[in-house]
């Protein structure tokens, strides 16, 4: 059986879209209009996978995710951005009528990506219109483009990710490396046979470590493996070393946000990282990113921040 699992987020922000008009300057919403559009959508998102159960992914209800406690300005540009006057009636919606899912301190596209690769779930589909879910080996589809899932093999899902990590992400507030898009991403990638023998040049391409370290891991949608659901923690990408685990914090308040420097960001490397230095490639880098950088070496340094703790699960 089918189990399509459906990117909640979206449903209920378009459809909290739709369900309101405005009479005399004052927003107005008829909540029996918002269920009704909820359920239209779902049903047709469902329809489409052909599946037999849907669950529905929601973000943590406080908006403050992992990715916060690894860089504080995360998504830092929607603080003025005008919430729809339904939205909340849409979210109540699909909590009162669909099987729902949320996680503190992790969004929608993370559980999304955690249960797609779930071997309890039975042949799981991603169901969303965010490019983002390319980064997840898994059944995709974008029901506002395709007719049918797509399967996303791991290489395909390594190599969406660093085109993610390259290209940044304005939407989600973090820049990747300045001065590429995904034409000078695609040309730096496709040099090597795989995305994983890329990496020594990606980390070159932005003349450090930690920061490509960083601009990964905020790319990076979370994978079954990378979640201890008992723990709570959350493993943090690394090229060779696969047991580098963040415990969830409590949310962070606004005062402590204001204290936080971008530097302060990259808190989560510690000594448990393995030192791993960037060896001289024969790619042309300035012709990837419009400059040229000095071959350097450049060793993960142990910082302090926000996250409170590291462990091995």
């Amino acid at each position: 059986m089918t189990v399509a699992i459906l990117d909640g987020d979206i449903i209920a922000y378009r459809q909290a879209l739709i369900s309101t008009d405005t009479y005399e300057d004052t927003s107005i919403f008829d909540p029996l209009s918002v269920k009704k559009n909820i359920e239209i959508m779902v049903n047709d998102w469902s329809t489409l996978a052909k599946a037999g159960k849907t669950i529905v992914a929601l973000s943590s209800n406080d908006h403050r995710y992992f990715r916060h406690q690894i860089y504080p300005d995360y998504k830092g540009n929607r603080s003025k951005t005008e919430r729809p006057p339904a939205l909340d009636c849409a979210y109540q919606s699909l909590k009162d009528n669909h099987d729902c899912v949320q996680i503190d301190g992790l969004e929608a596209d993370d559980i999304m990506g955690i249960f797609a690769g779930n071997p309890d779930i039975s042949d799981p589909v991603i169901v969303s219109i965010d490019k983002d879910m390319h980064t997840v080996p898994s059944m995709f589809l974008n029901p506002s483009k395709m007719k049918r899932p797509l399967k996303i093999r791991e290489p395909m899902a390594d190599r969406a990710m660093f085109m993610q990590a390259l290209c940044g992400d304005s939407t989600d507030n973090y820049k990747g490396l300045v001065g590429v898009g995904p034409v000078k991403a695609a040309a730096l990638l496709d040099q090597f046979p795989n995305a994983a023998s890329a990496w020594p040049t990606i980390v070159e391409a932005f003349g450090d470590e930690e920061e490509a370290l960083l601009m990964v891991r905020l790319a990076r949608i979370l994978r079954f493996d990378d979640w201890n659901e008992k723990e709570k923690e959350i493993r943090l990408w690394h090229p060779t070393n696969k047991d580098l685990w963040m415990k969830l914090t409590p949310p962070i308040t606004k005062k402590e946000t204001s204290k936080l420097s971008t530097t302060s960001s990259q808190s989560a490397k510690t000594s448990q990282e393995t030192k791993q230095s960037v060896s001289p490639t024969p790619s042309n880098i300035s012709a990837v990113t419009g400059k040229r950088v000095r071959r350097r070496k450049k060793t993960l340094k142990r910082r302090s921040g926000t996250v409170t703790s590291l462990s091995k699960s």
